[in-house]
């Protein structure tokens, strides 16, 4: 189950003293102008004393949701009396993206504007489209919101015809349900998802109005010899004749109720009728909007004539001056939601898992160590407790990789040999990891994609966990530090410098037989008559105790085996035929 009330308590200490806002008082001789001029009317429902902007910067994903929710409550509970999204984004999750328009249109004030300042591709132009009004700055874009499956390490994926249609129908539904609140046409920010939709932009010749038309009324108005042409759309000017959107929803209905309270300034117009060749010889060809092979991106002049933006809002002043504010209050990213955003990248979690599983065989291969114990468990708390913290994850995964963990350990120390633990906690380990990564339901392709990242990203990390763990079981044991490790008062002798061991292991040949005085897990130490050594088993694990045999010498160590002939009298007989080793 979600942990989000245990989530808000932790966010709430953690945020106590954040500094959220920078607010600004701005006079009116501070405030500058926009694209309607010095001195232009405001809108009484866009008039404003106090603004809060709530930046969204980088990918949109689950904690820019959470932290929208938290940062548009927090300017709510300050006296804001509008929002502005200001976005910066090229793009992010479907999920996350649906979520914030949904509190746009349903919790958000009426009074919601979307500042483009100076990107909304994909996630954050679905966005804009929520909002009341969009304005943008001077050099901004928007558009190209076609939805794409993104792998870990193996970048954008192409997606099958079927599959794509599945994951665009719910972003056209939510920008066609925009476009019928806010009065745009359908047409238009549908050419943000989908290709293969040319437009043009049409005008009456007596100018009285314009219209955004598809090809079969392209073809109908100006004949197929002139089809497809590319004209460019000229920049807007204050005498441009209104444009009649195609709303299909509301073509046989009056304006949108929805379109008057949100946009005063547009005059919203019922939904055009189709175009066809009785209106021939009627309109005449402004310029081409989007060709059949390209996705819509738009800029402020062409985004201002097509009716998507109402103004260019360059500053804080300009924007101040637009609503007729005196303050604004920015509420940025707390530092811990940017910390689990940190955690939660794959770079990341590919990382932690690695040291988990590096860590937890080098405890196990070492009993009583304790350390790598620690960071073992602060790795797994970290890949699992930092979604937690905003309430992104439930508690069933992390205590599927702990119990998996625990049937490993319980492999290594009680039933070596067995497998079946093993077995099961290898499993565990990976389906608690799996499902730390997926918060969406496997039916949607929401929750697919997850799960696609989710399995490149643990077997990135087992990888690099495999890599690990061959430096640690081949390398580490020869070296200085890792030889001051090893338990040595489990065999009741102090460590000490490797060096001071040097006469033992030169002592010894391939042969010798002694007894492990530490368990060998695979790593640890056994005396062979000329004092204790490092060792390392290279078949089972074995216990303290358990007589061995040397198969052969490395610098640092020696490979050992069990040695399983009679206890009595043996005596280790050396290759060159001399007698050595200890008489067991």
């Amino acid at each position: 189950m979600p942990v989000r009330p245990l989530a808000r308590i932790l966010i709430a200490c953690l945020l106590a003293a954040v500094p959220h806002a920078n607010a600004a008082d701005l006079t009116p001789a501070a405030q500058g102008s926009t694209s309607g001029g010095p001195g232009a009317a405001v809108p009484a429902s866009r008039q404003a004393t106090r603004i809060g902007i709530i930046p969204l910067r980088g990918a949109i994903d689950d904690v820019t949701a959470e932290s929208v929710d938290r940062r548009v409550q927090l300017a709510l509970d300050e006296g804001a009396q509008a929002i502005v999204l200001e976005l910066d984004t090229p793009g992010g999750d479907l999920m996350s993206t649906l979520r914030i328009c949904d509190a746009v249109k349903s919790r958000l004030p009426a009074n919601t504007v979307a500042w483009v300042h100076p990107h909304a591709y994909s996630a954050g132009a679905i966005i804009a489209l929520s909002a009341r009004e969009i304005v943008m700055s001077p050099s901004a874009a928007m558009g190209d919101a076609a939805p794409v499956q993104a792998v870990p390490g193996l970048g954008m994926l192409p997606l099958p015809a079927a599959e794509r249609a599945k994951v665009e129908s719910p972003v056209v539904a939510e920008v066609v349900d925009s476009a019928r609140r806010r009065g745009y046409d359908e047409r238009l920010v549908a050419s943000f998802v989908r290709l293969g939709q040319p437009l043009w932009l049409a005008e009456r010749t007596d100018g009285s109005a314009r219209a955004i038309i598809d090809a079969q009324e392209h073809s109908a108005l100006f004949g197929s010899g002139s089809a497809f042409e590319s004209v460019d759309i000229p920049a807007p000017a204050e005498a441009d004749p209104p444009l009649l959107p195609f709303i299909q929803k509301l073509s046989q209905a009056a304006p949108s109720p929805s379109a008057v309270l949100d946009r005063p300034d547009l005059e919203p117009q019922r939904g055009r009728e189709a175009l066809g060749a009785g209106d021939r010889g009627q309109w005449r060809l402004v310029g081409q909007i989007v060709g059949p092979e390209q996705l819509l991106v738009v800029y402020p002049d062409e985004a201002r004539a097509l009716k998507l933006a109402s103004a260019v809002i360059a500053n804080d002043g300009d924007l101040a001056a637009w609503f007729g504010a005196t303050t604004l209050t920015r509420y940025e990213e707390s530092w811990s939601e940017a910390l689990v955003r940190f955690l939660t990248s794959w770079p990341v979690r590919i990382a932690l898992i690695a040291v988990l599983l590096i860590s937890f065989f080098i405890e196990a291969s070492s009993p009583g160590l304790g350390i790598f114990g620690a960071i073992s468990l602060v790795a797994l708390l970290l890949l699992t407790g930092a979604p937690a913290l905003l309430g992104l994850a439930q508690w069933w995964p992390a205590l599927a990789v702990a119990c998996g963990l625990l049937l490993i350990l319980a492999e290594v120390v009680l039933f070596p040999g067995m497998a079946v633990p093993a077995i099961a906690g290898g499993i565990l380990v990976l389906v608690g990891l799996l499902a730390s990564f997926v918060t969406r339901d496997l039916s949607t392709p929401a929750g697919q994609s997850q799960l696609a990242s989710a399995v490149a990203t643990v077997l990135g990390g087992c990888f690099a966990a495999g890599v690990g763990i061959w430096i640690a079981g081949r390398i580490l044991p020869r070296t200085r530090g890792a030889a001051r490790l090893v338990l040595a008062a489990e065999a009741g002798v102090a460590s000490g410098p490797p060096d001071r061991e040097a006469p033992a292991r030169d002592a010894l040949r391939v042969g010798d037989v002694g007894r492990a005085v530490t368990d060998l897990r695979p790593a640890g130490r056994a005396d062979f008559g000329c004092g204790p050594v490092d060792a390392q088993s290279i078949g089972e694990w074995l216990q303290a105790g358990t007589r061995v045999r040397v198969v052969s010498l490395r610098p640092g160590s020696c490979e050992v085996d069990r040695c399983d002939e009679p206890a009595t009298a043996v005596q280790a007989t050396r290759h060159d035929g001399s007698a050595g080793g200890a008489t067991q």
